[in-house]
């Protein structure tokens, strides 16, 4: 059939006048179906389910509207997949303590991640801000100590879980639990990224009551790739360890030596001169 007809719109009524009932369904069927593929696919982008859900909070954060960021989180959390409800929860407690400053309510809602969803991948991440408030917020020391090494026992992989057994140790010391202290520390050892500052760290601790052994952490803290400040620490220790187990030859050797590899500063050279001062006399 041809058509001659000019506008656009008398053109399609003649068109339609044309079709057969059957024809005219299949058309209504069509477009009830893309009618509703459209809007079903607009209601999914702007679901949780959508890529760019998680998107809407950090675009508010970014802008300076933290309070209004975090409704948007909290809204997130409340339904959708699991490993999307927990992001949302982690980066609502994220926005109450850095931007709001409202550690108590990031502490519920880390605790909340937590309970709700144990086998989220921020829950070692939750446990380790929660230390981090206890030390910072709540001067809770052992808390705060636990609760590093609760992180890194969930997440023994976690690129931080050596750095989070270190602090452990360094809070248990603090808090004057030595037993606990030298554990994490002998953790955080077995990580190449903190065996230095972790035997550096034990070092100290047995300075007090076991020199020997603290010279034995500091030349292994020395021999396991320590920077050149790391060196110089380590053996400024070694000598100290020594001069606490009354071997000041030794000590003046240790000094003489770290001289002679070109590791050396103030301190060491202050060391060096009161030693030699003192075998003068």
């Amino acid at each position: 059939m041809a058509w001659h007809f000019t506008n656009p719109t008398i053109a399609c009524a003649h068109m339609w006048q044309g079709l057969s009932k059957r024809e005219r369904r299949y058309l209504y069927q069509g477009a009830a179906g893309a009618f509703a593929i459209g809007f079903a696919m607009v209601g999914l982008w702007a679901s949780p389910l959508s890529p760019i859900w998680m998107d809407s909070g950090a675009v508010k954060a970014g802008s300076g509207h933290s309070r209004a960021a975090m409704q948007i989180y909290l809204h997130q959390a409340e339904w959708g997949p699991s490993s999307r409800r927990g992001e949302s929860l982690w980066r609502a407690a994220v926005l109450a303590d850095v931007n709001l400053n409202e550690p108590g309510r990031s502490m519920a809602l880390l605790e909340q991640l937590i309970e709700e969803l144990p086998e989220h991948a921020r829950v070692a991440d939750a446990h380790a801000r929660v230390a981090q408030i206890h030390r910072l917020h709540h001067q809770d020391l052992v808390r705060a100590a636990t609760r590093w090494v609760a992180a890194a026992s969930v997440a023994p992989d976690h690129p931080q879980a050596g750095r989070w057994m270190l602090d452990a140790g360094m809070v248990f010391a603090e808090a004057g639990d030595l037993g606990r202290a030298y554990s994490s520390f002998d953790s955080a050892a077995s990580r190449p990224d903190q065996v230095v500052a972790a035997r550096l760290a034990q070092g100290r601790l047995h300075l007090r009551d076991a020199p020997a052994k603290a010279y034995s952490d500091y030349d292994a803290a020395y021999r396991a790739g320590a920077s050149d400040k790391e060196k110089r620490l380590a053996r400024l220790g070694m000598a100290t360890a020594l001069e606490y187990l009354d071997r000041r030859e030794q000590a003046l050797a240790e000094l003489e030596d770290a001289r002679d590899d070109g590791v050396t500063d103030a301190a060491l050279e202050r060391r060096r001169g009161r030693l030699w001062a003192r075998r003068s006399n």
